[in-house]
């Protein structure tokens, strides 16, 4: 049986914590690998739950600017669930945050709690994946469009094309995926970068996201690029409900297996619908 209330206490979550919120994640079914903790957490700030030197809750905030934030990766065990924990490890993470914007994406089971907390539902994301992407031929490119390899180079013009579709200053994570990307895209509109997109290693296989494109055929053409090489593989995208993504990648191939919610507290973030909209989230956690 699980210990009384009262001898779980929180504390900062250090280095050291990792390998024990990855066994969580992996009582909670999750499909992040150690390798995907350590790069949540080395990006942002997390406190854990332990009762009698057991880790047994774990959540995490990321700071995105002066006033953006997301939470994520909040897992209790489940031998002491009903108690609370969540709660309490979300205003801890929360509390310093008043003047911000939050952002979280929310299972069914957790929605009752962020709504308690001030937490409105903005809409749904669709995650999609299959085991083993089928082959397929490629998209044509629209008119006037180029892609080409990413590099360093384009840092500060990807965190400002990111910053305009979600609002949040992400440079320092979006330099770590373009540093551990196993494949990174920009698509190009006479010259100018317009969009982009990455793929990389989490959970069960291939991670397509962030994608970042100024409508649906670009992001189409920066999502089939990075998909082509992948056949036979695994793959996982979550994009937005609202982006008219969901069609097209069904019938690549990448069925819907869930609806989670997107929840926020604070007035959200509205992207100039002419400029570049977000088709694809880096993680559930991390956007």
């Amino acid at each position: 049986m699980p210990e009384e209330k009262q001898s779980i206490h929180l504390r900062p979550m250090i280095e050291r914590d990792l390998p024990a919120a990855f066994g969580l994640s992996q009582q909670a079914r999750w499909p992040h690998r150690l390798e995907d903790w350590q790069q949540a957490w080395a990006l942002g700030a997390g406190v854990v739950a332990v009762a009698n030197g057991e880790t047994v809750g774990t959540a995490l905030r990321w700071l995105w600017g002066e006033n953006r934030a997301t939470l994520g990766l909040v897992i209790v065990d489940e031998r002491y669930r009903g108690q609370g924990i969540a709660r309490a490890m979300v205003q801890t993470l929360v509390a310093p945050l008043a003047d911000y914007q939050l952002h979280l994406v929310a299972t069914e089971q957790g929605k009752p709690l962020y709504r308690q907390l001030g937490f409105i539902e903005q809409g749904r994301l669709a995650q999609h994946q299959c085991r083993e992407l089928p082959a397929r031929e490629a998209e044509p490119l629209p008119e006037g469009v180029t892609l080409r390899p990413a590099s360093p180079r384009d840092l500060s013009t990807l965190a400002e094309l990111d910053f305009a579709a979600c609002g949040m200053r992400r440079q320092p994570l979006l330099e770590t995926l373009l540093s551990s990307a196993g494949q990174a895209l920009v698509l190009e509109r006479r010259g100018i970068v317009v969009g982009f997109a990455m793929r990389r290693r989490f959970g069960h296989g291939n991670m397509i996201g962030p994608v970042v494109a100024p409508e649906l055929a670009s992001a189409v053409a920066l999502i089939d690029a990075l998909c082509r090489p992948c056949t036979g593989q695994f793959v996982r995208i979550d994009t937005p409900q609202a982006n008219s993504l969901g069609p097209w990648l069904v019938a690549r191939g990448l069925p819907g297996v869930d609806t989670p919610a997107i929840m926020v507290r604070g007035t959200p973030h509205r992207p100039d619908p002419a400029a570049v909209q977000t088709f694809a989230l880096v993680s559930q956690a991390l956007s």
